[in-house]
């Protein structure tokens, strides 16, 4: 039974992956202890697609990267470079190491958000933290370097005759017959020697 070797499928699933980032405020931006809303308005927009590295365990797929954005303080029109941390575990029945990944992600989410950090001892006043989180959706499809067996069906089969060739096979007008298996009246008709 002749065996070729191919990439087989294992799984293709859709999953949420997060990236998120902690730091200090820009000077001058605050939050509402009340409302939890910044005081001026911030920006985070990515500039690239996320950078992921994967690593396998028995039926756990482990992502480490980072997302790359850049952040906006509206007031002063002030703009960085940050990189969001991604860390995230995917559970996918059957995955082994040594399996082929191919992740498609694309951002579904971003948000902003501050929140008060902590003062020492004896500080007056308050500290603010920016939160930004992006929630990616990933496709992942996970394949096996496998040899398979081909049935015997796909290599015995003939190769299908043309039409031409069936309707030439099928036209009894198509077949000759021999003169000695014809009637001899037919043998006299077109065979035997013409009298003069």
């Amino acid at each position: 039974m002749p065996r070729i070797k191919t990439n087989v499928i294992i799984a293709e699933i859709e999953a949420s992956k997060i990236a998120s980032l902690d730091l200090k405020a820009p000077i001058g931006v605050g939050v509402d202890l009340d409302t939890g809303e910044l005081t001026e308005t911030v920006k985070v927009e990515p500039d690239r697609d996320p950078v992921l590295k994967y690593s396998i365990i028995p039926g756990k797929l482990i992502n480490v990267g980072f997302l790359r954005a850049r952040l906006t303080v509206e007031r002063d029109d002030v703009e960085t470079t940050i990189y969001l941390p991604i860390y995230s575990v995917t559970n996918i029945e059957g995955i082994q190491p040594g399996d082929h990944v191919v992740e498609v992600t694309e951002l579904e989410h971003l948000s902003v958000s501050g929140l008060p950090d902590v003062v020492p001892m004896g500080g007056s006043g308050y500290k603010v933290k920016i939160l930004i989180r992006a929630l990616l959706k990933a496709q992942i499809t996970v394949t096996r370097e496998e040899i398979v067996s081909l049935p015997e069906e796909a290599v015995s089969k003939p190769a299908p005759r043309s039409d031409r060739a069936a309707r030439w096979e099928k036209a009894p007008y198509h077949r000759a017959r021999s003169p000695a298996r014809s009637s001899g009246e037919i043998w006299h008709k077109f065979w035997a020697p013409q009298k003069r």
